[in-house]
């Protein structure tokens, strides 16, 4: 008898514990005044509030306002190659030593280790844009660096190598405003910045005291502080992360409303620029097994 109960309650344990926790499929609707409506367009001036009309009952909604970065269409992460492009600016203080700074680039670097960092097949990009003379500060312009990757998948290291000589006061350069990017027709995606990628700089050189022969990142500049005329010739490197050029995120949306909320009349958004935009919205009810989701879409037009 003991086990006979006992093979019941194990037949209801497993039932109950097999059981998938269902949701309903969001009650969403998303209404907007008619008198913007032209054709299957809503049309705005700039500086009009676009106001969303909700009704239902609904657990969450994401929106996606269809600007850059915040499109429903592009919310999954892949990979794609546009222009990659190079900017930063540079100055060079003290000293007359000419030739003292290389900018290099490579999609070939096996190891980050000091032999095949130097013996890397590293391409001279120096003559792609302008470098300083002086204390000036000079920007080097936006360097078109797409050739030097083979596609969308491939990886982009960029340096800047530094030589000072013995025998005269070496040259001390700093590096500001970097940006390396893959411009896209809908987006930029940033690939590297000094700041964003201040943890992540490698460096190597045959001069490492006083700590200043070398290369130093910051939170807002890369820079090497030359010798006077009796310090030892140094060679320095400071060389990105791997860049993973074609690296897309996917696009973002704002949380209008999480399950702990109430219900919400409606939502107000303001675009700031002149466009057409598909605004979505995203309903949705989830447990640990499953999703059910509503999705509303609209074509706003904004004129200046």
């Amino acid at each position: 008898m003991m086990k006979r109960s006992f093979l019941i309650f194990f037949a209801v344990c497993a039932a109950a514990c097999s059981k998938k926790m269902e949701v309903d499929t969001p009650d969403f609707s998303v209404a907007l005044d008619p008198a913007h409506l032209v054709a299957d367009t809503f049309t705005y001036r700039l500086g009009d509030t676009t106001r969303f009309q909700f009704s239902g009952s609904i657990g969450n909604i994401a929106f996606y306002s269809g600007e850059a970065g915040k499109s429903y269409a592009g919310r999954n992460a892949g990979y794609k190659l546009g222009k990659l492009t190079l900017k930063f600016s540079s100055k060079a203080e003290f000293g007359t030593q000419t030739n003292t700074l290389q900018v290099l680039a490579t999609n070939k670097l096996p190891g980050l280790d000091s032999a095949s960092v130097v013996n890397a097949a590293w391409t001279n990009i120096s003559n792609r844009g302008a470098l300083a003379t002086s204390a000036t500060v000079v920007p080097f312009g936006t360097a078109d660096i797409t050739d030097l990757v083979a596609n969308a998948n491939d990886s982009l290291f960029i340096a800047f190598k530094y030589s000072g000589v013995t025998g005269s006061t070496q040259r001390t350069w700093t590096i500001t405003d970097l940006a390396v990017n893959n411009e896209l027709p809908d987006k930029t995606v940033s690939l590297s910045t000094i700041g964003g990628d201040v943890a992540y700089w490698t460096r190597y050189g045959n001069v490492w005291s006083p700590a200043n022969a070398r290369w130093t990142p910051s939170a807002t500049d890369l820079k090497i502080t030359g010798g006077n005329a009796a310090a030892p010739s140094n060679t320095s490197w400071i060389i990105t992360k791997p860049l993973y050029v074609g690296r897309v995120p996917g696009d973002v949306s704002v949380g209008v409303k999480s399950i702990n909320e109430p219900n919400l009349p409606g939502y107000a958004y303001l675009y700031t620029a002149p466009g057409v935009y598909t605004a979505t919205f995203v309903a949705f009810n989830h447990t640990l097994d499953e999703e059910k989701r509503t999705i509303k879409a609209f074509i706003i037009k904004v004129i200046p």
